[in-house]
């Protein structure tokens, strides 16, 4: 196999465990809306869908102005959390991904997030210098993940490879063909990773994978 030049990494549960900013975000959300506010693991497990899908999941029989309401609110108090300094990225993302853009290989992110948000993560986990583009489904409207590579993907030398947790990042790598690791310590099941390449418990092993590769 040719050596990888361009890696894609999704974000929420990927770089980071955006546990418990999520979860605070949407209990404030759906408690300021006068919602019901489902358990923990039903909230975590809307994370990766695009920002509309998630209220649409979460207020299926909600008018749209709510389900927007919701989408905008969720966004100022998730910024709000972060401005607090307590996100930390997965052990290992820091050197790993230091390691591998001084390999020389271009790391960019790619995610089902807004933009304010995709602004403002990275730089608050203090990686934000590592990637050299910032791809998000706000900036691609009615684009799923696997549509919004595909028009990005020219652009950049290839081989490709993109890492994730959910099955849109898989879909997404392997409908494009590019080398497609899932992160088996995100929020995703097993069966949604069974399809890709490589499957790593701990975010060090891409250094192997994707170096190896070199």
């Amino acid at each position: 196999m040719l050596p990888i030049r361009t890696v894609f990494f999704d974000l929420d549960a990927t770089l980071w465990p955006p546990h418990d900013v999520a979860v605070t975000a949407f209990r404030q959300v759906l408690e300021k809306l006068g919602q019901p506010v489902p358990s923990d693991e039903v909230l975590l497990s809307n994370l990766g869908y695009q920002t509309s899908e998630i209220w649409q999941r979460l207020l299926p029989n909600a008018t749209p102005e709510l389900q927007q309401q919701a989408r905008q609110l969720m966004g100022v108090t998730e910024l709000a959390l972060l401005k607090q300094g307590t996100a930390r990225p997965f052990p290992g993302v820091v050197q790993t991904l230091a390691q591998l853009h001084q390999a020389g290989l271009v790391l960019c992110i790619l995610s089902n997030c807004e933009g304010n948000y995709l602004r403002a993560v990275p730089d608050a986990l203090g990686i934000g210098r590592y990637f050299s583009n910032r791809f998000c489904a706000e900036d691609y409207p009615g684009r799923t993940k696997s549509e919004i590579l595909r028009q990005v993907l020219p652009r950049f030398e290839q081989p490709a490879a993109m890492v994730g947790d959910r099955w849109h990042d898989i879909k997404a790598g392997l409908s494009n063909g590019l080398l497609t690791i899932g992160c088996a310590f995100g929020v995703g099941q097993e069966n949604e990773l069974a399809a890709a390449h490589y499957r790593i418990q701990e975010f060090s092993q891409l250094t192997t994978i994707l170096l190896g590769l070199n």
